[in-house]
C-alpha cells in the first residue's frame, strides 16, 4: 500500500520544468555553443596564419642566406651609408657596412622582410 501511495504522489506533484523554463535554457545553450564554435574558429584561423608565417619567415631567411652567400641573388641589397659613422674591428676602421636586405615572399605587402646584415667591407 506504501508503493501505491508513493506513486500516487509522484504523479500528482507539479513540480515539472514549465515550457518558458526549458526554452530558456535551450537559448542559454544555443549562446554557449555559439560563442564555443566560434572561438573554435578563432583559434583555427590563428593558427593557420601562424604556419604560413612562420613558412613565410623560414624561406625569407633561406633567400637572405643565399643572397648573402651569393649562391642566389634572390634578395635586393641597399648599403646603409652614415650609419655608424665610424666602425671599428681589430683597430681597422670601417671593416664592416651595413647593408639591408629586402626578401619578398609571396604576394602582398605583408610578406615583405628587411634584414639588416653587417657584410665584411672587403674595399677597404
Amino acid at each position: 500500500m506504501k508503493i501505491i501511495a508513493k506513486t500516487k504522489a509522484v504523479l500528482f506533484a507539479n513540480k515539472a520544468e514549465s515550457m518558458v523554463e526549458v526554452i530558456v535554457a535551450f537559448v542559454v545553450i544555443t549562446i554557449v555553443m555559439a560563442l564555443f564554435a566560434q572561438g573554435m574558429n578563432y583559434a583555427t584561423t590563428a593558427e593557420k596564419y601562424a604556419i604560413d608565417n612562420t613558412k613565410d619567415n623560414d624561406t625569407a631567411m633561406l633567400r637572405l642566406q643565399r643572397t648573402v652567400t651569393g649562391v642566389a641573388d634572390e634578395a635586393q641589397s641597399t648599403p646603409i651609408t652614415g650609419f655608424p659613422e665610424r666602425l671599428e674591428l681589430n683597430n681597422k676602421p670601417n671593416m664592416l657596412k651595413l647593408t639591408e636586405y629586402k626578401v619578398v615572399c609571396g604576394g602582398g605587402p605583408s610578406n615583405v622582410y628587411y634584414y639588416y646584415v653587417f657584410d665584411a667591407n672587403l674595399e677597404s
